[in-house]
């Protein structure tokens, strides 16, 4: 009896069990079920929402770098170009390759933010199964990430930064990828050229740059340590805000490096008592960056040649000179600059006036004999910004009688119809409403053309444009000397307007005006012996990969004749150092440094300018009100001339010696002040003139028809006249012939 009991005991226990096994498995079966739903899930959820099949392409970082300017220059340190200016973009970059970083930086980096870089394949499992526990079971003081430099560099590249479970599962298979495509050399050097290290620069080059004042391949191992240090946390150990925390962080580096073997003994404890220097100047210089004239126009310079030649947007241009990471090789003379800014900050080298309110500006262009702009000025004090209004390039204004070299009188002489010693009556000319006069407010009868140019005669240029048709002087200024602003046609409010017209082209009053460098570009061919080369202030440009995408084309062109060059650069020599010049007070020298220039004056003295040549540079002086109005200076009758001499005295200054050559074939000769023609036996008085052998005056025959006793007379005359407004009526108006016979009078109501 008992035995049954056991026996149905035993069966309820093993019924029992048989049903919790059943359980279990169900259970078991369940779970299985359950987590193979849940895999499918998140598998789904992965595909569909991490999108882990996408890939980062190093060869396409959409990044800004910074572009940088050089000088024609090379620094003797370094062999390389001279750097002029590295332009201010929100984020500073200059991208360089790892070869260029040194060594002991690359091992910095790697030991202090991924010391198993060289041996995982883009996730450091070991880093980020602790990460991930330690964000349940704090098992570190701090939250110790478990990125690697390729997670990182991802980050820096796509902005994705979000504490998100679905993002950290991206970046690692985004990780796992690029480990598939590039080698680790190319993920290091992506990675160290894009982090961040706070004031604004980006990359282990811009850092060094900001934080030392030196190229990366520079960097002592302290100094590298030091930058790697600023990665973690760049707000907190910015070592030019936070240099405790900085020194810190850096020593903390070193330590892993001698602990990973990178750092020997010795090095280790140099590295630790170096004396870090760091240069604030640079970090400083961009919270507001001040740029030249020069670089602003260079600036602007290479906008335009992008926009036209491949016929982007302005901003699109834009974007690519400030942050593209170009390379742009310009033409500025550092020493010229540098004396031109310095003048231009200090109204004290300017000449006083007498009228309320600002004072009136200035600006000024110097290029060198060829089209090549070493230096510009544009205004009058400190600059004070990037990007300013510029003057000697925007400015647009009446140039009035600096216009006569270049289209009046290069034209006569050019074509032969004067020579240096012709006479033209410088008489009344009727304009309808009212008389055309000149500044000295008289009349001087028959002159040479090289007193008219000294003088700044207004009737004879008059005279010559209306010989020579003014749509000709408009053609070789527009199509020859690229001098676009001047207008062919224009509708306004007061009517149709053009350059193409006696009065503009003689004397210089300009439907919109000209600026300084037009006036200055086109003086070049007075300096060079005919050749013309539009101002430019760059030669090349290349992207950020080194290719070439601009280069300018430098080619001087001929526009006038080697002997028109030499005959007009004597003639304004004479405006700087003949008994009538206006531009007396431009040379300095005038043995050493011969100056051609013209002066030129607006109504009311609106306007003044002097363009001066040497056998250096070219250079053109405006000043004037930016609203015009009349300047009234104290003590000095016409400042431009004399600012033009203080300014290029110190320009030249340590320069040799050097005379202008004779271009062409030309000859210079005496000549009859009487007639203007060749000096001969009875001719009593004389001078010397220059000229075309193929356009030689005949000898005078004047002389001997008038006799002697005639002359002395007329000599009499003439003396007792009054030398700036004499209106002498001995001869009639009008331009005056040669004939085979001698001279005669035609055009009297020229």
């Amino acid at each position: 009896m008992g035995s049954r009991k056991d026996k149905k005991g035993g069966g309820v226990i093993r019924g029992t069990l048989a049903n919790i096994g059943r359980v279990i498995a169900a259970l078991i079966m369940v779970g299985i079920i359950t987590g193979c739903i849940i895999a499918s899930v998140l598998t789904v959820y992965i595909l569909r929402y991490i999108n882990s099949d996408e890939e980062i392409s190093l060869s396409d970082l959409n990044l800004r770098y910074s572009t940088i300017l050089y000088t024609e220059e090379t620094d003797p340190e370094t062999g390389e170009p001279k750097v002029l200016q590295q332009l201010q973009t929100t984020e500073n970059r200059i991208w360089v390759s790892l070869d260029k970083i040194p060594k002991h930086m690359q091992e910095a980096v790697v030991a202090i933010e991924d010391q198993r870089f060289w041996t995982h394949q883009g996730v450091d499992w070991k880093r980020t199964f602790g990460a991930f526990v330690n964000m349940f079971i704090p098992i570190y003081p701090t939250q110790a990430g478990g990125s690697t430099i390729d997670q990182q560099l991802i980050k820096n590249i796509t902005g994705d930064n979000e504490v998100r479970i679905e993002r950290k599962v991206q970046e690692i298979f985004r990780a796992l990828n690029l480990e598939k495509r590039y080698s680790k050399d190319q993920i290091l050097e992506a990675y160290l050229n894009t982090i961040y290290f706070n004031n604004g620069a980006y990359g282990v080059q811009a850092a060094a740059n900001t934080y030392f004042g030196k190229d990366v391949s520079e960097l002592s191992v302290a100094e590298a340590a030091s930058i790697i240090g600023i990665t973690n946390a760049p707000g907190a150990y910015n070592p030019l805000a936070h240099p405790e925390a900085n020194k810190r962080r850096q020593e903390n580096i070193l330590f892993a490096m001698h602990e990973q073997g990178y750092l020997t003994d010795k090095e280790y404890e140099e590295a630790l008592n170096e004396k870090l220097e760091f240069k604030t100047e640079f970090a400083a210089s961009r919270v507001n960056p001040v740029y030249s004239y020069f670089t602003d126009y260079v600036i602007d310079q290479v906008i335009d040649d992008l926009m036209e030649q491949y016929g982007y947007t302005n901003q699109v241009a834009q974007q690519m000179v400030t942050s593209g990471g170009l390379r742009i090789y310009t033409t500025v003379d550092e020493r010229v600059q540098d004396i031109v800014t310095n003048f231009y900050s200090d109204v004290k080298n300017f000449p006083t006036v007498t009228n309320e309110g600002e004072y009136p500006q200035s600006a000024a262009a110097i290029l060198d004999p060829n089209g090549k702009i070493i230096a510009l000025a544009g205004g009058i004090g400190e600059k004070r910004g990037m990007r300013e209004f510029n003057r000697a390039t925007d400015a647009y204004r009446q140039c009035g009688s600096s216009i006569k070299p270049i289209s009046a009188y290069l034209q006569a002489v050019e074509r032969d119809v004067v020579t240096w010693s012709t006479k033209i009556d410088d008489g009344p000319v009727d304009l309808g409403t009212h008389t055309l006069v000149n500044h000295y407010s008289g009349y001087l009868g028959p002159i040479t053309v090289d007193e008219a140019l000294q003088r700044s005669t207004n009737t004879v240029p008059y005279k010559l444009i209306q010989q020579i048709g003014p749509k000709t002087s408009f053609d070789f200024l527009t199509e020859k000397l690229d001098m676009y602003s001047l207008v062919d046609r224009k509708v306004t409010d007061s009517g149709i307007k053009s350059d193409i017209d006696v009065f503009p082209m003689a004397l210089g009053g300009l439907t919109d005006g000209v600026s300084p460098l037009e006036m200055a570009g086109a003086y070049q061919i007075f300096a060079n012996g005919g050749y013309f080369t539009r101002p430019y202030a760059y030669t090349r440009v290349l992207d950020a990969d080194g290719n070439p995408i601009l280069e300018r084309d430098t080619t001087p062109r001929r526009v006038i004749t080697p002997e028109t060059a030499t005959i007009i650069n004597r003639l304004m020599q004479r405006v700087t150092t003949g008994p009538h010049g206006t531009g007396g007070r431009a040379p300095w020298n005038s043995a050493s440094f011969p100056v051609a220039g013209k002066t030129g004056t607006t109504d009311d003295d609106k306007d003044q300018w002097f363009i001066g040549d040497t056998p250096y540079y070219v250079c053109a002086i405006w000043m004037g009100y930016d609203e015009p109005e009349r300047i009234r200076y104290t003590g000095v009758w016409y400042p431009p001339p004399e600012v033009y001499r203080t300014l290029m005295q110190q320009v030249h200054e340590g320069l040799e010696p050097k005379q202008f050559p004779i271009w062409g074939d030309v000859q210079q000769a005496e000549y009859c002040t009487e007639s203007g023609d060749l000096a001969g036996d009875s001719c009593a008085t004389t001078a010397t003139g220059w000229y075309k052998t193929t356009n030689m005056p005949p000898v005078c025959t004047y002389c001997d028809a008038i006799g002697a006793e005639d002359l002395d007379d007329r000599r009499s005359s003439d003396d007792d006249d009054d030398d700036r407004g004499r209106s002498s009526s001995s001869k009639s108006g009008g331009l005056i012939r040669r004939s085979p016979s001698g001279l005669r009078i035609i055009d009297n109501d020229d």
